[in-house]
């Protein structure tokens, strides 16, 4: 886990949870302390840049394959299932996400099993949101974004790959040796939406098998504030909160265009991070928590 930035006025994470051991749980905590958050640009607005954090915990893993997830994820018994079985090396999975409301202000906390079992609002899947009700967008609306992005798509040379690019930060699973090979997520000092499609596109254009998991292989959200996640209802406000801040962040035709300009490169992939990639070479205090 990568505690990122910790509040100097709480308790750093080994001591704020309890950390029981098993055959299958080995935790390790890498803390990115302040004084380094604050040397990159926007750190006042921004107190988690998060696809780097998520680096420095891909860069240091030990493992043979390397899932890049986020804490309020679970995960479905059946894609626990697919992991023991054992991902293909040269391969980068996907999962769908869905969204559920779980009561995390009781006592005590809702169980694992019991907010898996939760109704869920929205699914993220490869084709995009889907609602528990079976309804997607209005047709209308639909309609608009169907002509939008097929003029879109004529004008800049054609539709991209179908890459499942929805709720990606949540699941991205590889090898170790592929993450090597991309360096990562690309370490700009912004807003995280959109980075986490980025690492797809350049995967795709390196060669590696692209695998959407199908449900029931899935992860589910714990939607426990606003803006606790990607939403489509709450896309317009968070691009007004961070216009506000002055965060920079990746619109979708910004994305687009990258996309577009990393699969017509002619020359060999070259992934965007520099060899430090993960701060590497920053010396970073890794704890490991007492057991509870």
């Amino acid at each position: 886990m990568v505690e990122w930035n910790p509040p100097a006025d709480r308790p750093p994470l080994a001591d704020a949870l309890a950390w029981p051991r098993s055959e299958w749980f080995e935790p390790k905590i890498i803390v990115v302390p302040p004084e380094i958050h604050r040397a990159f640009p926007h750190a006042d607005a921004l107190p988690l840049f998060q696809m780097i954090a998520k680096n420095v915990g891909i860069r240091r893993a030990r493992a043979p394959f390397v899932l890049a997830t986020n804490i309020d994820i679970l995960f479905s018994d059946e894609l626990f299932a697919f992991l023991q079985t054992g991902p293909e090396p040269r391969a980068m999975y996907r999962a769908d996400r869905l969204d559920v409301v779980a009561d995390l202000d009781r006592l005590p906390l809702p169980s694992p099993a019991e907010c898996r079992a939760l109704p869920w609002l929205r699914g993220h899947r490869e084709d995009g949101p889907h609602y528990a009700d079976g309804r997607r967008s209005p047709w209308y609306l639909s309609a608009r974004a169907w002509l939008n992005r097929t003029a879109w798509n004529t004008v800049h040379g054609g539709a991209l790959p179908a890459l499942h690019t929805w709720a990606s930060g949540d699941f991205t699973l590889t090898s170790r040796d592929i993450w090597a090979s991309l360096r990562g997520y690309p370490e700009w000092p912004m807003f995280s939406m959109f980075l986490d499609s980025v690492v797809l596109v350049e995967a795709y254009r390196a060669g590696v098998k692209m695998v959407a998991l199908a449900p029931p292989m899935v992860v589910f959200h714990l939607e426990h504030d606003s803006g606790s996640g990607w939403t489509p209802e709450g896309a317009r406000a968070l691009s007004r909160r961070l216009n506000r801040a002055g965060i920079p962040y990746l619109t979708g035709s910004s994305y687009d265009r990258l996309a577009r300009a990393i699969l017509r490169k002619e020359q060999a992939f070259h992934p965007f991070n520099g060899e430090d990639w993960g701060l590497a070479s920053a010396d970073l205090k890794i704890i490991e928590p007492v057991a509870a």
